[in-house]
């Protein structure tokens, strides 16, 4: 049986940078991550009264999150993403599944 990972990644945004500049750069990411074998779904959030945001992808298996992790630190559009994001603040955690009810989209 295939176990399923959550990666949950917080963070805030580099000094400077406004949302519009960031989501501009996520179109680019988006672009890359959705070529990646293993994805099953990502949702970016905001906190409320926050400048936190969350990063949440599924992915199939632990081993296809850790190969995209690699990959995402050698791709030049990821790097510029991540250029715009405040390093100190980056938060990263990979949770196994347990349970989930049926994704309806």
């Amino acid at each position: 049986m295939t176990t399923n990972i959550i990666e949950v990644v917080k963070f805030e945004l580099a000094s400077g940078v406004t949302e519009q500049d960031f989501m501009l750069a996520n179109e680019e990411f988006e672009t890359f991550l959705n070529a990646q074998p293993g994805l099953l779904y990502r949702s970016l959030a905001k906190q409320q009264n926050s400048s936190v945001y969350i990063d949440v992808v599924y992915w199939n298996t632990l081993n296809d999150a850790t190969r995209v992790q690699q990959a995402f630190y050698d791709s030049p559009h990821c790097k510029k993403f991540m250029q715009l994001i405040n390093e100190d603040s980056v938060e990263l955690t990979h949770n196994r599944v347990i349970a989930q009810t049926a994704c309806t989209n």
